[in-house]
């Protein structure tokens, strides 16, 4: 008995799947468009963000200046840097790398922002109202305000794709 095999029925299959995964690359969730590593302006942290449930969150993944030098006085020379401005004093000495600085976002696509976030300042130690949007695929603008946007400020931050070695100082090859 001759068995004849159908082409079709071989290749459709085959063109099923390869359709399945293009579609998926099409439908890439523009909420996630802030994942990632960013430079924050001053060059000298990079902060990650990921969704984490229904939120985008930011921690510290790397400082330009990770441990604490000779101006900062004996006791504090080549220790960890922690957040010491923080207003809880039992948060005080908690490791800079890995803080939370940004949580509670949500992505409003109508607006295409990312909103109703807060940002911490570990320089001031305050928290503030947050909104991020996309200037471009490799630059956000982070507004933090208190009450109203109206009353704040806003930065510009870079996308990196790897992050720079320890101590690296990125000003002059990061670009913005």
């Amino acid at each position: 008995m001759c068995m004849r095999v159908s082409y079709w029925r071989l290749l459709l299959p085959l063109l099923a799947m390869l359709w399945l995964t293009a579609s998926a690359a099409d439908t890439e969730d523009p909420a996630d468009g802030i994942v990632g590593d960013w430079m924050v302006e001053s060059h000298d942290a990079v902060i990650r963000i990921q969704r984490v449930g229904p939120e985008y969150q930011g921690r510290i993944v790397w400082q330009l200046h990770d441990t604490y030098g000779p101006e900062d006085g004996p006791e504090l020379n080549g220790k960890p840097t922690t957040d010491r401005n923080n207003p809880d004093p039992a948060r005080r000495s908690q490791p800079m790398d890995g803080l939370l600085l940004i949580w509670g976002l949500h992505y409003d696509a109508g607006a295409r922002k990312w909103r109703d976030g807060y940002v911490y300042d570990s320089d001031d130690g305050h928290t503030y109202h947050c909104t991020i949007w996309l200037k471009d695929p490799e630059h956000l603008r982070l507004r933090g305000y208190m009450g109203i946007s109206l009353f704040g400020g806003s930065t510009l931050w870079t996308r990196v794709h790897e992050l720079p070695p320890a101590g690296t100082d990125r000003t002059n090859s990061v670009h913005s």
